[in-house]
């Protein structure tokens, strides 16, 4: 009964000693806050809602578009809109108007080369090695990770970074290009009305190479383009940017539109990205 009460007495103590270390630190993380690190403390807190803020503009433009008829939802649009007291800009673009890595046909691949600044004969090579690269054989490709020497191979282009991996290409012209790409759209050509004037350049030089693919790559004036002009409005791209104080945050997303339980749809892309000024 004595070892029980000290054993008691003995952890009362401990407790006792645990609440004062930890009401000393909280002390001392009050009195830091309230001087020199108040800065920092603020920053971290607007960094906190503004991160918060965009991704509500991410999905509050989910939302807005997926409430909307596909007729209705127009090929790009933005809008600014307040969330936790952070400004948000928020812009939304019809995904159709990209070029799909893992479906475009390689006259297509190699004028959006050529429109990077590629001569015509680097141009082709380069798109021959996008095809070869979208073979799961091709020995361009990665093996999957843990498939061994014989395994298989990874199938097409997961993400559009990917570009960056073929030799020849590189980091800087496959950023130069990450505007127009896409691998989200399983389409083999752009609609013409969501591409951006550099996407719309491309297909232009593409029908000239192909004058019997015209209607395919969405040119306007021809009436069996009109069904692809407009793409399909059901994948988005959406660009969140908020700012709190110093703080600014960006989200960018892609979203199949699909409202389903409550949710306007999966996320097929989503990268995140902050940075305090001064």
């Amino acid at each position: 009964m004595r070892f029980r009460c000290a054993e008691r007495r003995g952890f009362a103590l401990v407790f006792a000693l645990w609440i004062a270390l930890l009401l000393g630190v909280a002390g001392t993380v009050v009195t830091r806050l309230s001087s020199a690190d108040a800065g920092a403390a603020r920053i971290e807190a607007d960094l906190a809602a503004a991160r918060s803020a965009a991704e509500g503009g991410i999905w509050y433009a989910a939302h807005q578009l997926a409430a909307r008829e596909i007729s209705a939802r127009p090929p790009r649009s933005r809008f600014t809109i307040a969330l936790g007291g952070a400004g948000v800009v928020v812009d939304t673009v019809d995904e159709d108007g990209r070029i799909d890595l893992n479906t475009a046909p390689e006259p297509l691949i190699a004028a959006m080369f050529q429109a990077a600044g590629l001569e015509e004969p680097a141009a082709r090579q380069l798109a021959s090695r996008v095809l070869d690269w979208r073979d799961p054989l091709s020995s361009l490709r990665p093996r999957t990770a843990g498939t061994g020497g014989g395994g298989p191979r990874r199938q097409a282009f997961v993400t559009a970074n990917e570009l960056a991996l073929i030799p020849g290409v590189g980091l800087a012209l496959a950023e130069a290009l990450e505007g127009a790409v896409t691998v989200h759209t399983n389409s083999s050509y752009p609609a013409w009305e969501a591409a951006p004037p550099a996407v719309q350049a491309i297909l232009q030089h593409a029908a000239g190479e192909m004058p019997d693919r015209q209607a395919q790559a969405g040119r306007p004036g021809n009436a069996a383009s009109m069904g692809s002009r407009a793409g399909r409005r059901m994948i988005w791209r959406i660009r969140s940017s908020a700012q709190r104080g110093a703080v600014t945050a960006h989200v960018d997303a892609v979203v199949m539109l699909a409202p389903n339980a409550g949710t306007p749809g999966r996320i097929l892309m989503w990268r995140g990205a902050s940075r305090a000024d001064g």
